[in-house]
Parts: structure tokens; C-alpha cells; sequence
């Protein structure tokens, strides 16, 4: 029998997940950094400083969804199913 865990494609690997949650806590972290700044503690270098992180947050996601996809289509063998959404055999 096949075990599902060895066949997952690698845009699933659990890495490319762990970071790209990671950045999207860091783009949330700088968006309430940008809001305190801004309305809360009048401080504009805080939102300048959260605007930054938000910015590389959603930059570093982009660049690792693009490299979770390109090691899946080096490695089509790994997906058994051509979809997502069928079911899996």
C-alpha cells in the first residue's frame, strides 16, 4: 500500500506551509503595527516600521508560494491526482 504522506506533491511539504503561515503572521503583525502607529499612538515611525515589515512579509510569502510551486512541477510524479479537488484511490 502506498503511504499518502510519501506521495504528497511538494508544494504541500509541510516547510513551504510552516513559512508561508509564518509570513502571513508577519504581514497581519504589521498591518496592526501600521494601525497603532497611525490612529491609536500618533506615531509615524511605527507605521513606517510596520508598513516595512507588512511589505517583506507579503513579498517573502510570494517568493515561497513561487518556489513550492516550481519544486512541484519539477516533481509531477509526486502528485498522483491531477486536481486538488478528486478524490484520492
Amino acid at each position: 500500500m502506498n503511504d499518502p504522506k510519501l506521495n504528497q506533491p511538494p508544494s504541500r511539504e509541510k516547510i513551504f506551509r510552516a513559512i508561508q503561515l509564518l509570513m502571513l503572521a508577519d504581514i497581519a503583525v504589521g498591518g496592526v503595527l501600521v494601525l497603532l502607529g497611525l490612529f491609536v499612538l500618533n506615531f509615524p515611525e511605527l507605521a513606517i516600521a510596520g508598513g516595512f515589515l507588512a511589505c517583506m512579509g507579503l513579498g517573502l510569502a510570494v517568493l515561497f508560494r513561487q518556489l513550492s510551486r516550481r519544486a512541484a512541477a519539477a516533481n509531477p510524479s509526486a502528485a498522483k491526482r491531477p486536481s486538488p479537488h478528486q478524490l484520492r484511490r
